[in-house]
C-alpha cells in the first residue's frame, strides 16, 4: 500500500504573498470595471450631448454633409451638357456611352462593399476616404488629355460617389439627433431633385463659357472642402458598439475579398449588357448574351459564397433574409425604377412630341421636379412627427401609378391642363416615398446591421433603374418598329430610331409628319405604363414591412412600439445563422 503523499503548509510569508497577489487581482478587475463604467457613462454622455446639439450646430454639420453628396448628384447630370464638347476634343463619339456607363458601374457595383467597411470600421474614416477617392476621379476628368483617361476617372469618381451615398446616411444617423432622421433623410431627396434640375443648366453655363467643359469637375474640389473640414474636425459620432476593437491590418485582412470579386464583375457584366444590348449591339450579339450569362454565373457563385460565409459575409444572410431590409430593398427598387422611367422619357416626349428644345423641354418638366421637393420635404417633417412611413410608402405607390398611368394616356394634342397635373401626381409620390426605406432600414434595424441594410437598399435603387430604363428602351423601340411596319410600310424604322427625337419632322413627307407623331407617341407612353407597373409592385414591399414605428422628435427613447421587422422571412437557413425571430432589431 502507497504512502499519502505529504500534505504541504504554507508558510506565513506565502500566505501573505498569496494574499497580496488576490488583492490585486480584485483590485485591478474592480479597476477595469470602473474604467468601463466610466467609458460607458462617456458614451452615453456624449450620445446625449449629440441628441440635444444646437440647432445651429446642426445646421452646420447638415450643410456640410450635404454638400458632399450633392457633388455625386451634380456628377450625374452635370455631364450630359458638356458631353458634346468632350466628344470634339477627344474626337471620341465612339466613347459616348462609357461616359455616363464608367460612372454608374462602380457606383452601383461597390455599394454592398461599402456598406460591409462602414459596419466595422469608423465612419468617419471611410467617409472621408470615400471624398478623396471621388475628388481625385474629378482632377483626373479635369485633367484628362485622352478618351480612355476620362473614362478611368469617370470610374474612379463613381467609386467614391457610392461611399458618399452610404456615408451621408451614416453621418446622419450617428452625428445628428436621432429623432429628426426622417427629415435628414428627406433632404437628401431635395438636395437630388434640386442637382437633378440644376446639373445639365450648371454644366450647359460652364461648357458654353470661358471655362471649357473640365471646369464642370474643377468645380468638385472646392465643394468638397466644407464636408472634408466639418468632418474630420466638427463632426462628433456616437460611439459605436460594433466597431471591432481588432487592429486595423487584422480587420482589412478579415473582410470577404472573394465577395468582393465575385460581385463586383457580376453587376459589371449586368450593367454592360443593359447599357449596350439593344444599341451598340443586339439583343441576341454573342456579346450581350455573354456578359448576361457571364453575370448570372458569378451571381449564383457570390450568393453561395455568402451563405458559406455566413457572418463573415459581405451581405451576411441573416440581414438580407431581416423582412425590414428585403421588404425595403423590393419597394426602393420597384418605385426607383418607375421614378427613373419618367425622368428620362417625359422630356423626351416634350422634345418629340411637341418640337420644343432641350431647354424648354426641362421646364416643362419643372411640375414632377417641384412637386418631388415638396413632398420629400413634407414627407420628411411629418415622419419626425408621426413616426409611423408606411403611409408616405403607400402615398407612393398609389400616386405613381395613378401619375403614371395617366401620362400614359397623353395626346399628340394634348396640352398643359393634361401633362401639368398629370406630373405633380406622379411626383407626389415619388417625393413623399423615395427615402422611406432608407428611413426604415436605418431606424428600425440594429446599430451593427443598419449600414448593410442601408447598402442593401441604395444598392437595389441604383441596380433598378438601371434595369428598366433598358426594359422601358427596348419597348419603346419595338413598339415603334412594329407601328411604323404597320402604318408606314415604305419607311425604314431604323432610320426615325436613329434620327434623334427632334429630328422626325425631316424624316417623312409632310402629309406623313402627323402619322409619324402618333406612332411615336404610342411608343413614348408605353414607357409610362412601364413606370405604372413597377409602382404598382411596390406594394408588395410596403406589405413585407409591416406597420412598425420609429423613434419621433416627441419620444424621450424608443417608440412606444417595439419593432420587429428583422425576423427572418423564411425558416431553415435562419436556423444555421442562430438567428430568433426578430434578431437584429432595435430593442
Amino acid at each position: 500500500m502507497s504512502e499519502a503523499a505529504p500534505t504541504s503548509v504554507a508558510t506565513p510569508r506565502e500566505k501573505q504573498n498569496n494574499t497580496a497577489v488576490a488583492d490585486a487581482d480584485v483590485g485591478a478587475a474592480v479597476a477595469a470595471d470602473s474604467a468601463s463604467d466610466k467609458s460607458q457613462d462617456g458614451a452615453v454622455q456624449l450620445s446625449k450631448e449629440i441628441d440635444n446639439m444646437s440647432m445651429a450646430r446642426v445646421t452646420v454639420i447638415w450643410l456640410s454633409v450635404v454638400c458632399g453628396v450633392m457633388c455625386t448628384f451634380l456628377d450625374e447630370g452635370i455631364i450630359a451638357t458638356a458631353i458634346p464638347q468632350i466628344t470634339d476634343e477627344f474626337r471620341s463619339l465612339g466613347d459616348v456611352g462609357w461616359y455616363g456607363s464608367a460612372y454608374l458601374l462602380t457606383l452601383c457595383a461597390f455599394q454592398l462593399v461599402y456598406g460591409r467597411l462602414y459596419s466595422q470600421f469608423p465612419i468617419k474614416v471611410i467617409y472621408l476616404a470615400s471624398l478623396a477617392v471621388f475628388e481625385t476621379g474629378s482632377l483626373i476628368c479635369a485633367v484628362s488629355k485622352s478618351s480612355t483617361a476620362f473614362i478611368v476617372g469617370r470610374s474612379i469618381s463613381g467609386l467614391g460617389g457610392s461611399g458618399l451615398m452610404s456615408g451621408t446616411i451614416a453621418l446622419f444617423a450617428s452625428a445628428l439627433p436621432s429623432s429628426r432622421l426622417p427629415l435628414y433623410l428627406g433632404s437628401v431627396g431635395v438636395v437630388y431633385g434640386l442637382a437633378s434640375v440644376l446639373g445639365p443648366v450648371v454644366g450647359g453655363l460652364i461648357t458654353n463659357s470661358h471655362l471649357t467643359w473640365r471646369w464642370c469637375f474643377y468645380i468638385n474640389l472646392p465643394l468638397s472642402v466644407p464636408p472634408a473640414i466639418c468632418t474630420a474636425f466638427f463632426v462628433k459620432v456616437r460611439p459605436s458598439e460594433t466597431v471591432d476593437a481588432r487592429s486595423w491590418m487584422r480587420k482589412a485582412l478579415a473582410l470577404d475579398y472573394l465577395g468582393m470579386l465575385l460581385l463586383v464583375p457580376s453587376i459589371t457584366c449586368l450593367i454592360l449588357a443593359l447599357q449596350l444590348g439593344g444599341t451598340q449591339y443586339g439583343w441576341a450579339d454573342g456579346k450581350t448574351i455573354g456578359c448576361f450569362v457571364v453575370f448570372a454565373v458569378l451571381l449564383v457563385a457570390f450568393v453561395t459564397e455568402q451563405w458559406w460565409m455566413d457572418e463573415k459575409a459581405l451581405v451576411p444572410p441573416r440581414v438580407f433574409r431581416m423582412r425590414v431590409v428585403f421588404s425595403a430593398a423590393m419597394f426602393g427598387f420597384c418605385l426607383e425604377s418607375a421614378f427613373l422611367v419618367l425622368v428620362y422619357y417625359i422630356p423626351l416626349w416634350f422634345q418629340a412630341i411637341q418640337g420644343v428644345t432641350a431647354e424648354q423641354s426641362g421646364i416643362r418638366y419643372l411640375p414632377l421636379c417641384l412637386a418631388f421637393i415638396l413632398a420629400i420635404f413634407s414627407s420628411g417633417w411629418l415622419v419626425t412627427k408621426l413616426g409611423y412611413f408606411q403611409p408616405f410608402m403607400l402615398a407612393g405607390t398609389v400616386l405613381v401609378s395613378l401619375g403614371s398611368g395617366l401620362l400614359s394616356t397623353l395626346r399628340v394634342s394634348s396640352g398643359s391642363n393634361l401633362w401639368i397635373p398629370f406630373q405633380i401626381i406622379a411626383g407626389l409620390g415619388i417625393g413623399a416615398s423615395t427615402e422611406q426605406p432608407s428611413v426604415a432600414t436605418q431606424s428600425l434595424l440594429a446599430e451593427a446591421d443598419a449600414p448593410i441594410g442601408v447598402a442593401v437598399v441604395l444598392f437595389c435603387q441604383n441596380l433598378g433603374p438601371a434595369t428598366f430604363i433598358s426594359v422601358a428602351n427596348t419597348i419603346f423601340a419595338r413598339t415603334l418598329s412594329t407601328e411604323i411596319e404597320r402604318r408606314l410600310p415604305g419607311l425604314d424604322p431604323a432610320i426615325i430610331r436613329d434620327s434623334g427625337a427632334t429630328a422626325l419632322h425631316s424624316k417623312v413627307a409632310p402629309d406623313e409628319v402627323g402619322v409619324l407623331l402618333e406612332l411615336y407617341n404610342e411608343a413614348l407612353t408605353r414607357t409610362f405604363l412601364v413606370a405604372a407597373v413597377l409602382a404598382a409592385a411596390s406594394i408588395v414591399g410596403l406589405v413585407g414591412i409591416g406597420m412598425q414605428r420609429i423613434p419621433t422628435s416627441k419620444d424621450d427613447g424608443p417608440g412606444d412600439e417595439e419593432p420587429a421587422t428583422a425576423e427572418p422571412s423564411s425558416t431553415g437557413p435562419a436556423e444555421k445563422c442562430g438567428q430568433s425571430d426578430g434578431e437584429g432589431a432595435k430593442h
